[in-house]
């Protein structure tokens, strides 16, 4: 099983490092970046949305979008009194507007504050060779770039505002934010490598913008730093995105109709929210739409349809405060691997039921995903599908591999226990395995012998397969009332049988079992010897002997030939006292030792001392006659 553990530990390992569960990870992290968002992100942050009201009422008097950069100049005029700390744009002002370009242009230089972002586009534009440029101030200086893929001419165009309009602004930066491969926007680039040069994200140029950042950005050891901001980042430069709640609930949205209200006031009735330019002062502005049809639709871990400025909103949020999610390396993800995969392992080692290793299983998998869960509500990415992956493979490939191999064995081993003992006994010893020591040990039991009276007389005078027949019919009779009263068959000495009480139960009546299987092993050879004499066979006699003694249990022998038997004085004593039921004319005696055993519940005649072999000192032994109504064991 060790082997098959760390085999599977291997191959899990590899398919991670591979980015086979890549998908899977990805998904995993969504569901706990839903349930364990942040509070709202930072209140300081307002979005002004051409949400689906401003659109329809604005579209009829501005015509289809893109509206006049005079809606826009209007806007930044009305803010700039107010003096917010920055106002950004999630819109492209792309070409040019000759008549509203200057005007714009002039409020933009006013305000000083203003940030407009510039796009990458896949293929190339008819636009001249200076085009290709990003703006100037979105350069930076790193001084360990990161290993991500550059962007080439060949593949990679720009959308930038208009150079009359590029002049004006405060910064500017690329609005590029690429999904994971099945769509999600999980995580974002900081910087972006274009034309030999690293170019800052519209986030990135925001944040160094706003904490005043003029240090030179690096990427150093899993983080970035520049200034005060720090973040944990991968060996691209990308780090994950911290939501603070989906689009309804993380920031605070002013409608763009209600903004056109504050500037226009009779344009509109007196119910309409006003919004003084007051109220935001020292405030992040993010201008973007959300209505219908009017943005690019971004699915993150918390909507399936947010729009670009949420998504920018929390970039900036996250730099600002220095909130990503620290994914742990695979440095430390390989062992929590092999504990998620070693301890059902070791449950289904340890445990014969199959109850108790998928139990642990089961609860090792909570557990963990418990830790990752309250991992990640502290920004801390825990590998979630490998390990867990790993638990389950690892108890449905230990239990197999056990099936195959370590039960069919027991199952073997319960065979052959049922050829000796009860089923009932059977599973006992089988479910308490590990509390029996087979390779002998001293026990209290109860021995019972047992034979056939002039045997070889009768194989003189019988027929030997007639005689054989009849011998397997008393044998599997006296054997089943023997595993009735749970003993143990311990063998067949020819036409004799040795059985004991007590070797896995020793907290029963093992004596008074032993008596009452004697008693009736005579009833029922009557009743065969009824059978058999009405067959035209002979009837068959037999006595039996029954002691209690300590004796040496379990395995005797070494080598090829090991017997599972009782040896010792005990055992001797009930072949004697078997043997003896010939001198006393009786059917069954019992010694001193077992008639104490009973305890009173017999009804027995004393037969006076007899000398074992060997011995000096004589046992009293006793007939049993029977059991007491009161103390008789129904099986």
């Amino acid at each position: 099983m060790f082997i098959l553990t760390a085999a599977l530990v291997v191959a899990i390992a590899l398919m991670d490092n591979a980015g086979s569960l890549a998908w899977l990870e990805n998904r995993s992290s969504d569901v706990r970046a839903k349930r364990t968002v942040d509070p709202p992100g930072d209140r300081d942050i307002v979005i002004i949305d051409i949400d689906n009201a401003s659109y329809s009422s604005l579209t009829g008097k501005l015509g289809r979008w893109p509206w006049t950069r005079q809606v826009w100049t209007e806007l930044v005029r009305y803010l700039n009194p107010g003096k917010p700390r920055l106002v950004l744009f999630d819109i492209l002002f792309s070409g040019s507007e000759p008549d509203a370009d200057t005007k714009f242009a002039t409020v933009l230089r006013e305000a000083g504050n203003v940030l407009l972002p510039f796009a990458f586009v896949s293929g190339k534009i008819d636009a001249e060779t200076d085009a290709f440029t990003p703006p100037a101030s979105a350069a930076v200086q790193l001084e360990s770039p990161p290993r991500g893929s550059a962007l080439g001419h060949a593949d990679w165009s720009l959308d930038a505002p208009d150079k009359v309009l590029e002049a004006a602004v405060a910064t500017t930066g690329s609005n590029l934010a690429a999904a994971d491969p099945d769509g999600i926007t999980r995580r974002l680039p900081l910087t972006m490598r274009y034309d030999q040069r690293d170019w800052a994200t519209v986030w990135l140029a925001a944040a160094l913008r706003l904490r005043g950042v003029t240090a030179k950005p690096k990427f150093e050891g899993g983080e970035f730093s520049a200034g005060p901001i720090r973040l944990p980042v991968d060996r691209l430069g990308n780090y994950v995105i911290r939501w603070h709640g989906d689009t309804l609930t993380s920031y605070r949205e002013v409608p763009l109709w209600e903004m056109i209200c504050s500037i226009y006031p009779r344009q509109c009735d007196d119910g309409v929210t006003r919004h003084p330019a007051e109220e935001f002062r020292n405030k992040i502005v993010i201008v973007g739409a959300s209505a219908a049809g009017s943005y690019e639709v971004r699915p993150t871990a918390v909507s399936e349809t947010a729009p670009g400025m949420f998504v920018l909103a929390t970039a900036i949020d996250n730099l600002l405060h220095n909130q990503a999610v620290r994914r742990v390396p695979w440095q430390g993800a390989l062992p929590l691997l092999f504990l998620l995969c070693a301890l059902p392992a070791w449950a289904v080692l340890q445990y014969r039921s199959i109850v108790a290793p998928l139990a642990v299983a089961l609860g090792v998998m909570l557990v963990y995903t418990a830790a990752c869960f309250i991992a990640y509500g502290h920004s801390l990415w825990l590998p979630m599908s490998a390990p867990l992956l790993g638990a389950a493979l690892s108890f449905t490939g230990n239990t197999g591999y056990r099936y195959i191999t370590v039960d069919r064995e027991l199952s073997r081993t319960r065979g052959t226990l049922e050829r000796y003992v009860s089923p009932q006994l059977v599973s006992y010893v089988m479910d308490h395995l590990g509390e029996f020591n087979f390779k002998g040990e001293k026990k209290k039991l109860t021995i019972l012998f047992s034979d056939v009276r002039s045997f070889t007389t009768l194989t003189e005078k019988t027929d030997p397969v007639e005689l054989l027949t009849q011998l397997n019919e008393y044998l599997e009779a006296m054997t089943d009332i023997i595993f009735r009263y749970d003993g143990i068959v311990d063998k067949f000495i020819g036409d004799g049988i040795m059985a004991h009480w007590g070797a896995f139960t020793p907290d029963r009546p093992n004596a008074l079992l032993a008596a009452q299987a004697g008693l009736e092993m005579m009833q029922r050879l009557a009743e065969l010897n009824k059978h058999w004499v009405a067959t035209g066979r002979p009837p068959l006699d037999i006595g039996v002997g029954i002691h209690t003694d300590i004796v040496i249990f379990g395995n005797v022998g070494t080598g090829k030939k090991v017997d599972f038997t009782a040896i010792g004085d005990g055992v001797n004593l009930a072949a004697r006292l078997e043997s003896s039921n010939k001198e006393f004319k009786t059917h069954i005696v019992i010694s001193e030792a077992t008639l104490h055993e009973l305890d009173n519940r017999a009804t027995v005649r004393g037969l006076g001392p007899i000398v074992v072999k060997g011995k000096t000192v004589g046992v009293e032994v006793y007939e049993l006659i029977g059991l007491k109504a009161e103390f008789s064991i129904t099986a």
